[in-house]
């Protein structure tokens, strides 16, 4: 990979760690096989950018606490730190929200309104100006994301969403996981009505995504029989998933009386033999409609 870019970029640096590097003049990123390569920036217009960013993970120097800088090191596979294992900040674990930021935010004012949230400090990681990634450590109280996004959005004046891993147990695996987790992130589609996503919502969407085309095609033909082209019948379904299976109030939420909402569920089961109210039935239907094109 260096090798093809070298072809197309002079005044490549390779470097062997984070330290000392020259973020003012070049981007800098992390290869599929570790290696380090500083991009002279002058020489890459936006479009080169956003492309480099699907061949490597860019890297960011943290311009916070040494905590930041700590967890930067770990999670990139460099060094395990007292800073981390010996915190008694982080003896009951941690977890990852990878955040995406639709506008533009400055690092410090971010900080300090994620900072608000907590009476222990959040590290924060950005891997480009508009995504990143926080670690908060696991106390009495846990942050409710999706009680005070909205509050968020307000006072940031941009949309944010955030995607939240579960709860590590300890610091020591982290890394590890971290890479799984980043991965999933990554796939988790950003078209998402959802301003906050938790790991455990985002399974069935994963699962869909880590299949086969194929596979998600004949799961969404066989299980859905024909749903998808009723638009009343797919939106009701849809919405029932949205309120957690509440009839009350997902008929509220469509307008219509709840006798209504039940005849439509019996010509949902008439259509593809399923009654949603079923555990297995919905999470098959749940699966289904996650592997529509």
């Amino acid at each position: 990979m260096l090798e093809e870019l070298e072809k197309l970029f002079s005044g490549i640096k390779t470097a062997d760690s984070l330290n000392g590097l020259d973020m003012k003049t070049h981007h800098w990123f992390r290869l599929e096989d570790g290696e380090i390569i500083g991009l002279p920036a002058n020489q890459l217009n936006e479009r080169e950018l956003a492309l480099l960013h699907h061949i490597g993970s860019p890297i960011t120097t943290p311009t916070g606490s040494s905590t930041d800088t700590a967890w930067d090191q770990l999670l990139h596979g460099e060094k395990m730190t007292a800073e981390l294992t010996e915190n008694p900040l982080y003896d009951f674990g941690c977890r990852f929200i990878f955040f995406t930021i639709e506008g533009h935010v400055k690092p410090e004012v971010f900080r300090e309104a994620m900072d608000s949230l907590t009476d222990h400090p959040l590290a924060c990681l950005w891997f480009t100006k508009q995504t990143g990634l926080l670690v908060e450590s696991r106390h009495a109280e846990s942050i409710l994301y999706e009680e005070i996004v909205d509050m968020l959005m307000y006072d940031l004046s941009v949309p944010l969403r955030l995607f939240v891993s579960p709860w590590l147990h300890s610091v020591k695996d982290a890394s590890e996981q971290y890479e799984w987790l980043l991965t999933a992130y990554r796939q988790v589609p950003s078209h998402s009505a959802k301003h906050v996503l938790y790991f455990h919502d985002a399974v069935p969407q994963l699962i869909s995504i880590l299949l086969p085309e194929t596979d998600r095609k004949y799961i969404a033909h066989h299980i859905l029989q024909g749903l998808n082209k009723d638009e009343e019948l797919l939106r009701t379904v849809r919405m029932y998933f949205s309120c957690n299976q509440n009839l009350t109030l997902t008929a509220k939420k469509l307008y219509i009386h709840r006798n209504s909402l039940n005849y439509r569920l019996e010509k949902l089961t008439e259509k593809t033999g399923l009654d949603i109210r079923k555990f297995q039935d919905a999470f098959a239907l749940y699966l289904a409609l996650h592997s529509l094109p």
